[in-house]
């Protein structure tokens, strides 16, 4: 490990795990990760403001620019914004020359599920009247929530989107995979009880193996190709190498990459690490297949 990856992995510990906690109320973990930046915007990005059926979304545009990204941002369900994602994802959209909207969908305890599920695919089909080559995209629950607004394009009419990429994705709301244990000591940001407790927020009386709330559990036979990139030192790494078995066995067309000793949604660090920056590479190379 190298000394700027072993001096990321203690500030993530201390700027980020210490929010990402039951105790801290969730309006704080908000506005703090909101304003916590650890890389600056990228050159060459168009930032605006739009609406995708209503609903805000920040608006990232490189040049040159071929296609677009449905960006699924994370947080549990609870937290999370354009606002706290759109370095990492004004990067992804430079690396796969995709202009890329970051919806702002409704989160709980104010909105519970079906709230993000439904912003999303109304979001989606709105997008389809300005792109026909879209690629949806989500970390951490947010990339749950991309599995799951997969899954809801398949039983439709609408155009199928023509790729999905996963990062660190939660896609088991019931928290029972093995590593939530087993990694639990050696992960730098992610605690069970954060997880746990913010299932019960998303989920309220929804039994959290609900295929809309964890898409593990769900029918992913109408998934597009699928790239999913998880660290080898995060809690929720069996929750990725469950979805990739689930999706073979499906017949989807899935690539899964480990980044050895690596921690959730590591791609934030792109400016500074890497193995961030060969993830966003690789995102790029993955698209342009």
């Amino acid at each position: 490990m190298s000394m700027m990856q072993s001096v990321m992995r203690r500030l993530v510990t201390l700027t980020v795990k210490s929010q990402l906690n039951p105790r801290v109320p969730v309006t704080t973990q908000r506005k703090r990760l909101d304003l916590l930046r650890f890389t600056p915007m990228p050159g060459g990005i168009k930032e605006s403001h739009t609406e995708l059926a209503g609903i805000p979304t920040r608006r990232l545009t490189p040049t040159p620019c071929h296609g677009a990204i449905l960006y699924l941002h994370g947080g549990a369900y609870c937290t999370g914004s354009p606002d706290s994602h759109k370095e990492m994802v004004a990067r992804i959209a430079r690396s796969t020359e995709r202009e890329a909207f970051i919806l702002d969908y409704r989160l709980a305890p104010e909105a519970p599920y079906p709230a993000a599920l439904d912003d999303a695919l109304a979001a989606y089909t709105d997008l389809l009247s300005r792109h026909q080559d879209i690629v949806i995209m989500g970390d951490s629950a947010g990339g749950g929530l991309a599995m799951a607004l997969a899954e809801a394009i398949s039983k439709t009419d609408y155009a199928q989107p023509n790729a999905m990429v996963l990062m660190s994705p939660w896609c088991d709301l019931t928290c029972s995979g093995p590593t939530i244990d087993s990694n639990r000591r050696i992960d730098p940001m992610l605690h069970p009880l954060w997880l746990t407790s913010s299932a019960e927020m998303y989920a309220v009386s929804t039994a959290k193996d609900e295929p809309g709330l964890s898409p593990l559990f769900g029918d992913m036979s109408g998934y597009p190709r699928t790239l999913i990139q998880v660290g080898s030192d995060e809690i929720l790494l069996s929750d990725s190498t469950r979805a990739e078995s689930a999706m073979k066995e499906a017949g989807v067309d899935v690539t899964l990459q480990v980044s050895e000793g690596m921690w959730h949604v590591f791609q934030f660090h792109a400016a500074f690490l890497k193995p961030s920056k060969k993830a966003v590479y690789k995102i790029g190379e993955f698209l342009r297949q």
